[in-house]
């Protein structure tokens, strides 16, 4: 039975909290799960908390916003770098699950290809994979089994307020 694709996307918060969820279930259920996240490089509580439960999960981006066309090369390597490592693991089958966090967002800054995405969806058998960001084309939206869009109605940002410990990272 082929893999299925999910993605959570949209400018609201939860994407990665929906896909670390069904991480968590299927880690539950005793499955194989990988999460790559892709343009984060610092360690978030969720990354503290699954690194001690022996779960594999990647940072697999600088530890800087892309901000500036200065920051665009050490983003674009670093994704290029651990899209290898996920390339080996589709091929290999090594996981039930696989979570690619924020991925959407490397393909609309232009870090990776969305069609490079999209050969990898299609060689991954009986993979699971879950991925997230703020736009998903129609393409991805024609490949993917489900998608819940996530939106916006209202946030502590939008009066200036900083990202706070243990509830934004």
């Amino acid at each position: 039975m082929k893999g299925k694709v999910i993605i959570y996307y949209g400018k609201g918060e939860g994407k990665t909290s929906a896909a670390l969820g069904r991480a968590i279930r299927a880690l539950g259920q005793k499955f194989k799960v990988a999460i790559f996240q892709f343009m984060k490089g610092r360690k978030t509580g969720e990354y503290k908390f699954l690194r001690k439960c022996n779960v594999k999960i990647k940072l697999c981006g600088p530890k800087f916003f892309l901000l500036r066309k200065t920051d665009f090369n050490a983003h674009r390597d670093k994704t290029k770098e651990y899209f290898e490592k996920v390339k080996k693991i589709i091929a290999k089958q090594k996981v039930d699950l696989l979570v690619l966090d924020e991925i959407l967002y490397a393909i609309e800054f232009k870090l990776i290809r969305e069609s490079e995405l999209i050969n990898l969806l299609e060689k991954r058998k009986k993979i699971n994979i879950i991925l997230t960001g703020r736009k998903v084309s129609k393409k991805l939206k024609n490949l993917a089994d489900q998608i819940s869009r996530i939106d916006k109605i209202k946030h502590y940002y939008d009066k200036k307020h900083k990202a706070k410990r243990g509830l934004d990272y």
